[in-house]
């Protein structure tokens, strides 16, 4: 029968069961501040794990008392707001609880039902929580009616436990919707890894748009591609619709009995089929477009590319290179998209394009790059605003002048890349550098706190005030030397908590360093279940197995 009891908050333990792992420090302290005002309006829910036990002790023949110990079934995030106030006063050492006897079970159904009927469930919490659910035998039909929900929320949930760590990141953060976050769960993880380094690399959100583009593309969709409106667009280039590599053509003799999708699995020629079909797209153009070395004059379009970014890798850098080079060689100007001031978003065949057009407020662009493949897009630019605009000879000289600049500023940043490039060659080769004996500079050691601080997470970073790109990390560090063993103790924590530690025998070596030492009362209670748990198991395995060889 469940009780009322004030129990010292040093006997209470979270529960390593518990689905959910995120919590708002804000809203922790806040609900601490509340706390503080009104009292616990409910306490929270736990359940006895260790009763009161007694034992001597050998060397002073004492009789040593140990005390029961209780694990949070309901209310963690209460109980954290409690333990905030319980570090500034005596007065709240104990805390209101509802004690309960519970299995294992119990207690796990209860964690997942409480956390599951929150208002701010985080999704991917959800997701692992209705994945243990059906692992311990529920049936999705009946973990849907229980939550109120759909048979197929329950099963596009699920699929979230297939994201890679970064994307989870930029799920929580609400850099991806769900919807592109459940397409990206089928990926394997090779695919996942490069949509996030390729395309976004945290930095940046990427819309549903964005991510089935990415999974158009990766898996060749041949109807998605651009080309495919005009596949007979090349005598010189194979037509899809008779392709052997279409997998539509595959099983079925006769094209028109084909199944909706078609995918190319020879992926270098639909990739080379697709850049020749934005070449015939811009050759279709070549009357109205700016020659290589000519001035932008009013009536004519221009072949346009997105500026260089920081941010660019080198792929990405490498591959609006050898845009410019090849439309350059074919006799065509190019200019990059910041020599205009923005971009029109008005359909092309808007009337106020044309009025715009007319009255030589708009460029017209042959765009010729996506952001991560050759594609054709005729798009509109408005010329700078401290350009005059009487006639096509001063704006022609303004935007040539600015392409200059940019060309200026690009000639820096490859200057600074070809540097970064033989310094990491140097670091690569430079074996001598680990062997030194002296102590580490300070420049040394800020180098380390950096790279250190960088692998945290992004809630951590957030919650001693550094937020990803919007600080100077190493004028933080150099500022708040004192929180060094903080920001270690956290790398620590979040590199043995990911899960690569499954697979790597050396994590899980440092794993058991860190938990026998700094919680070794949890750390010896766990190994003692276990132990005790798998010792009947193989116990049970070796006497089938004695049966078993006794009957051959």
């Amino acid at each position: 029968m469940a009780q009322i009891e004030k129990i010292p908050v040093m006997y209470i333990h979270t529960s390593p069961m518990n689905p959910r792992k995120t919590f708002d420090e804000a809203k922790i302290e806040e609900l601490a501040q509340n706390i503080e005002e009104q009292g616990l309006l409910q306490p929270i829910t736990v359940r006895k794990i260790s009763d009161e036990e007694t034992h001597i002790d050998e060397e002073t023949g004492e009789v040593v008392s140990v005390e029961p110990r209780y694990e949070i079934v309901c209310g963690e995030r209460r109980f954290r707001a409690w333990n905030m106030l319980a570090k500034k006063s005596d007065k709240y050492n104990e805390i209101p609880c509802i004690v309960r006897e519970m299995t294992d079970e119990q207690a796990f159904d209860a964690m997942i039902t409480e956390n599951l009927q929150r208002q701010d469930v985080d999704p991917v919490e959800e997701a692992i929580a209705f994945s243990l659910l059906l692992e311990n035998g529920n049936a999705v039909e009946d973990i849907a009616v229980r939550f109120g929900k759909s048979i197929r929320f329950i099963q596009d949930r699920v699929k979230l436990k297939g994201l890679i760590p970064e994307l989870i990141d930029m799920l929580r953060q609400e850099l991806i919707p769900i919807s592109g976050a459940m397409l990206l769960a089928k990926l394997d993880i090779d695919a996942q890894k490069e949509f996030y380094n390729e395309n976004v690399n945290g930095e940046s959100a990427a819309s549903i748009s964005d991510i089935k583009e990415y999974i158009d593309d990766l898996f060749c969709v041949i109807d998605k591609a651009q080309f495919f409106s005009e596949d007979n667009f090349s005598d010189s280039i194979p037509s899809c619709s008779g392709c052997i590599n279409n997998t539509a053509n595959h099983g079925c003799l006769f094209y028109e009995m084909k199944g909706k999708e078609q995918k190319c699995i020879n992926r270098e020629c639909f990739e080379k089929k697709q850049q020749e079909y934005v070449k015939y797209r811009v050759m279709k153009e070549a009357d109205n477009l700016v020659k290589k070395g000519e001035p932008l004059t009013f009536g004519k379009s221009v072949i346009l590319i997105e500026s260089p970014k920081s941010w660019d890798n080198e792929n990405e850098k490498k591959r609006k290179e050898d845009a410019v080079r090849m439309y350059n060689d074919m006799g065509f100007e190019v200019v990059y998209d910041n020599v205009f001031d923005h971009q029109c978003w008005y359909n092309e065949g808007d009337e106020r394009i044309a009025e715009k057009l007319e009255n030589n407020e708009l460029y017209r662009c042959i765009e010729v790059l996506n952001y991560r493949r050759p594609e054709f897009k005729v798009s509109f630019y408005y010329l700078k605003k401290s350009s005059s605009v009487k006639g096509a000879c001063t704006v022609s000289k303004q935007i040539e002048a600015e392409n200059i600049r940019q060309k200026i500023k690009r000639n820096k940043e490859l200057m600074v890349e070809k540097s970064t490039e033989t310094m990491r060659k140097w670091a690569d080769d430079m074996t001598d550098y680990t062997s030194k004996s002296d102590g580490m500079t300070l420049n040394e050691q800020t180098i380390l706190d950096v790279l250190v601080l960088k692998n945290c997470g992004y809630q951590f970073l957030n919650s001693i005030g550094l937020k990803t790109g919007q600080m100077d990390m190493v004028k933080y560090v150099t500022d708040n030397a004192k929180d060094r063993n903080r920001w270690y103790r956290e790398f620590i924590r979040t590199k043995l908590s990911e899960a690569s530690v499954m697979y790597d025998s050396q994590l899980k070596e440092l794993q058991n360093m860190l938990f026998s030492e700094q919680y070794p009362e949890k750390y010896n209670e766990m190994t003692s279940k276990l132990k005790s748990a798998y010792s009947k198991k193989e116990e049970k395995m070796n006497e089938r197995l004695k049966e078993l060889e006794s009957e051959q």
